[in-house]
């Protein structure tokens, strides 16, 4: 009796999500593992879209079911590199796919990019969205509660905008 083919897959947004399901529906016998950074599943669409964009947001029902299938299984808040090395990937798993976006900006060679309150697109959506820290810097949330914050942006990097508590990070 054979086994199913074990493959991990790095990264649970929708690249590493249609991966898997590609995978499942190859006819081949396979068991998948998937590794996200995050917390939760679903990369830019959870963190890089902006809420006001609820149509956009509904492909999280499409890829949510992927992942209810037999045979996935999703390990969040995975940082690999850090917490998972390929050398322990390749001991378990008969392929590994790596489907990860990209964690920082690239830099742009243009004037004004270098100034203080330039920040790129990452920096921006990850503030905006209000995911645990931000990519391209690492700034955690802050202390302060968001009554004390600062109401201007980008002046005050990291902060929060006024009236958008949730918001705050």
């Amino acid at each position: 009796m054979s086994r199913p083919l074990r493959i991990a897959v790095v990264g649970a947004g929708p690249a590493g999500i249609y991966t898997v399901d590609a995978l499942l529906k190859s006819g081949a016998e396979v068991s998948v593992d998937i590794f996200e950074r995050m917390p939760a599943p679903f990369g830019l669409i959870r963190y890089g879209v902006a809420p006001d964009h609820p149509r956009i947001k509904g492909i999280v029902d499409a890829l949510h079911r992927v992942l209810e299938k037999p045979g996935v299984r999703l390990f969040g808040d995975v940082d690999y590199g850090t917490d998972l090395k390929l050398e322990e990937l390749r001991q378990f798993y008969d392929a590994v796919v790596f489907a990860t976006g990209a964690v920082a900006d690239r830099p742009l060679d243009i004037p004004g990019t270098d100034l203080t309150d330039s920040h790129g697109a990452a920096d921006f959506v990850s503030w905006y969205d209000a995911t645990r820290t931000s990519p391209a810097t690492g700034h955690s949330p802050p202390a302060q509660s968001p009554s004390s914050a600062s109401a201007t942006w980008p002046s005050t990097w990291p902060g929060c905008w006024p009236n958008r508590p949730r918001r705050c990070w």
